[in-house]
C-alpha cells in the first residue's frame, strides 16, 4: 500500500481497498507517525457493560479515543454517523471514569488530561462534528493530529483534573 501512495495513488483510493482491520491499523500508524503512544481495540469495562475503543491514541496532555468507519457510500449514513458519533461520546464518558485505572496507558503521572471523540470516515462526509465527536475523513487525518496537538480541539473535549497520585 505504501508503494501505491508513493505512485501518486491519492490515499483515499488506496484505504477504500483494504480491510476495516487495515484501515484501523493504518489509523493507528498515522497517529503513531506523528509521535502518538497508539493502542489498538482497547477494552475496558465500566457499570457491568464492556466497551471498545478502535484506537486510543495518547500524547500528553491529550487522549484521542477513535473509532474507526469503513464504510461506504450508502443511504441514511449521515443519521449512521450521527448515532455513531453519539456511541463514541458515551464511550468517551465511561472511559474518562475509569482513566485513573488504565495502568497500560502510562498517564498516572498527568495532572490533568484533554480526552477527544473522534470518528475517522473512509470518505469526506457532510457531517463533521456530532454530539462532542469529530468526524473526520482519512485523507485529512494528518492536518487533524496537527490542528488538534496546537489546541484547536481542546474546546470540545473533556478535562479530567487530578490524575497524579491516585
Amino acid at each position: 500500500m505504501e508503494a501505491r501512495v508513493r505512485k501518486g495513488i491519492d490515499i483515499e483510493d488506496v484505504v477504500k481497498e483494504i480491510n476495516w482491520q487495515d484501515f484501523e491499523g493504518i489509523v493507528s500508524e498515522a497517529f503513531s507517525v506523528n509521535g502518538f503512544r497508539s493502542f489498538r481495540n482497547f477494552r475496558f469495562s465500566s457499570n457491568k457493560k464492556r466497551y471498545e475503543v478502535d484506537v486510543v491514541a495518547i500524547s500528553k496532555p491529550r487522549i484521542i479515543l477513535v473509532d474507526c468507519k469503513h464504510w461506504g457510500l450508502r443511504l441514511g449514513k449521515p443519521s449512521a454517523l450521527r448515532l455513531a458519533a453519539t456511541a463514541q461520546v458515551n464511550r468517551e464518558k465511561e472511559f474518562c471514569k475509569k482513566l485513573q485505572e488504565f495502568d497500560s496507558l502510562h498517564v498516572e503521572d498527568w495532572a490533568e488530561a484533554t480526552v477527544i471523540p473522534a470518528l475517522i470516515t473512509l470518505y469526506q462526509e457532510r457531517v463533521t462534528q456530532s454530539d462532542g465527536a469529530m468526524i473526520v475523513p482519512v485523507f485529512k487525518l494528518n492536518s487533524f493530529i496537527e490542528e488538534m496537538r496546537n489546541g484547536f480541539f481542546d474546546s470540545t473535549s473533556v478535562k479530567i483534573p487530578h490524575l497524579a497520585k491516585w
